[in-house]
């Protein structure tokens, strides 16, 4: 009996040593380590970019080893290449042309990134390598790069060539307010450029800036980018703000471009003495209104991507109330106390609200001698001057704007302002 004790004991003692090595074996961490993602890149080729294929060989090299699973499409050849073998040898893209190749022709190898390393990362990005059978040709298609929106031209662009028949001739990667595309054959092209905003590896349309043109056939083409969101959205009148008796503020959902005509009726028409569209807002003056009810009409107003809207219209109410606010000058060009670099400079000065030309008294003195004016420019609340004859160089001048300036309601600046300046010539 205590033999069987013993026994049973050594089983039991054996057994809880065998579930603790087990317990602990289960702790390690699994073989391999850390996952890989790390995108594959393309070190080189042979011939190296720029070289002579008309051997009809090319390797291109990766820094890892490449799935030749995932090669269905995801290389194109231009001019296309019917007859061709496209293998991977471990790190190594092997594509032999059984062709007859175009003599004197550019030839586009586009790798994108439905390639992937054998962990599944895809290339790092879309990429062209360009080679050439005899002469090599040089079209070059050039421009800047301008942004709709200017935080994005941080980011980077998505850029497609194609051909006049649609096949896709390079895509790349590029950056900056400019951009240069080099070594072409002689044809026209299709540039299309996009932002990736939310690296989905697509363009999505009215979140993305999107680009579009043909260039010409010509050695240099000019083509200037313009990153900018679709949008088909119509004009619309938000709301309508009454800041006077006679003056009508009116916002829009967007910056207008242009209209055809504007239109205030009530129990009557109303007159419309004068009108200000800038950007999204319009403003208005009109004959005095009451507190009854009116409504505005916007005949064909258009915003900056041609989406145009027939008629708006809103109806309001008016506050009734008098403009007894005294106007008064925001900015100037030049600053007050600056130096300008012009005999002849042209004097700026911008007004709290809209001012009619006529009713501005201005005058320039280079210290008690008074010099004529002309006015150049009268825009809503900004008004542009010249004197009429050069300026005494290095001598200060004052351009006065004398209290009896007044707005359209007869307000009168509070007093006379004073811009001083100093022409500064050197010759």
């Amino acid at each position: 009996m205590q033999k069987l004790i013993g026994y049973v004991s050594v089983l039991l003692i054996a057994s809880i040593m065998l579930f603790s090595l087990t317990a602990c074996g289960s702790k390690r961490n699994p073989t391999g380590g850390a996952q890989d993602t790390t995108k594959p890149t393309v070190l080189g080729s042979y011939p190296a970019e720029f070289g002579d294929i008309g051997k009809g060989t090319i390797e291109i090299s990766f820094s890892k080893e490449m799935d030749k699973t995932t090669l269905a499409n995801s290389i194109y050849i231009y001019p296309p290449v019917l007859n061709k073998k496209v293998s991977i040898d471990k790190a190594t893209l092997k594509i032999k042309l059984n062709e007859a190749l175009k003599q004197d022709t550019n030839y586009f190898i586009t790798l994108s990134t439905r390639l992937k390393d054998l962990r599944g990362n895809p290339l790092d990005k879309n990429q062209t390598l360009i080679f050439h059978n005899g002469e090599s040709s040089n079209f070059r298609i050039s421009g800047t790069i301008s942004f709709e929106q200017t935080e994005d031209k941080a980011l980077p662009i998505e850029l497609s060539l194609m051909s006049p028949d649609s096949l896709l001739v390079l895509s790349n990667r590029i950056s900056g307010e400019s951009y240069s595309i080099d070594n072409l054959n002689p044809q026209a092209h299709t540039l299309r450029a996009y932002i990736d905003k939310n690296q989905n590896g697509r363009y999505d349309f009215g979140v993305d800036p999107f680009f579009e043109a043909t260039s010409g056939n010509t050695p240099i083409a000019s083509l200037n980018m313009n990153m900018a969101y679709a949008d088909s959205t119509k004009p619309q009148i938000r709301r309508v703000q009454s800041l006077s008796k006679t003056e009508l503020l009116l916002f829009f959902n967007k910056p207008i471009k242009s209209f055809q005509g504007v239109l205030i009726e009530g129990k009557d028409k109303l007159r419309i003495s004068h009108q200000f569209l800038e950007g999204d807002k319009l403003s208005l003056l009109c004959a005095p209104m009451d507190s009854t009810e009116y409504t505005v009409y916007v005949a064909e107003a258009e915003d900056f991507k041609a989406n145009r809207s027939e008629q708006l219209q809103l109806k309001f109410y008016c506050s009734a109330i008098a403009d007894s606010t005294a106007p008064y000058i925001t900015r100037t060009n030049p600053r007050n106390g600056a130096s300008v670099n012009k005999l002849s400079p042209i004097l700026e000065i911008t007004f709290s609200e809209l001012i009619p030309p006529d009713n501005i008294s201005a005058k320039l003195y280079a210290g008690t001698e008074e010099i004529p004016l002309k006015l150049l420019s009268s825009i809503g609340r900004v008004h542009s001057y010249q004197p009429t004859k050069e300026l005494i160089n290095y001598r200060q001048h004052t351009l006065k704007i004398l209290k009896s300036t007044t707005d359209f309601a007869g307000n009168k600046l509070k007093q006379d302002y004073e811009l001083q300046f100093l022409p500064l010539k050197r010759k």
